[in-house]
């Protein structure tokens, strides 16, 4: 008997993101907790003008808020539909800053 949910690993990528391209100076990451989303190419009639894991990517970041998502894993599943799986991490400019000290 087989499994109508088999899935097959696609990618393991450190940090994926559709909405920014790097970290600049000053900002910091804060994680939002764990994120997924899964894209199938016949939905929304696509015809493949972006990439099945860039749409996934998308749709996480979208449905979470999340900036980055790390730890990302990417999955195939029978039906051709693109999932991923991570860590939501949206960008932060509060920088920690060191207490005055008085002097006397």
């Amino acid at each position: 008997m087989t499994s109508c949910a088999h899935k097959v690993k696609v990618l393991d990528a450190s940090a994926v993101s559709m909405t920014h391209n790097s970290i600049e100076a000053g900002q910091n990451l804060v994680e939002i907790g764990e994120v997924e989303s899964e894209f199938c190419p016949d939905q929304m009639n696509d015809r493949g003008q972006i990439g099945l894991l860039d749409e996934a990517i998308m749709g996480a970041q979208k449905k979470s808020g999340a900036d980055w998502i790390m730890n990302a894993s990417f999955w195939r599943d029978q039906r051709g539909c693109i999932s991923v799986t991570g860590t939501g991490k949206k960008i932060s400019t509060t920088a920690s800053v060191a207490p005055k000290t008085k002097k006397n």
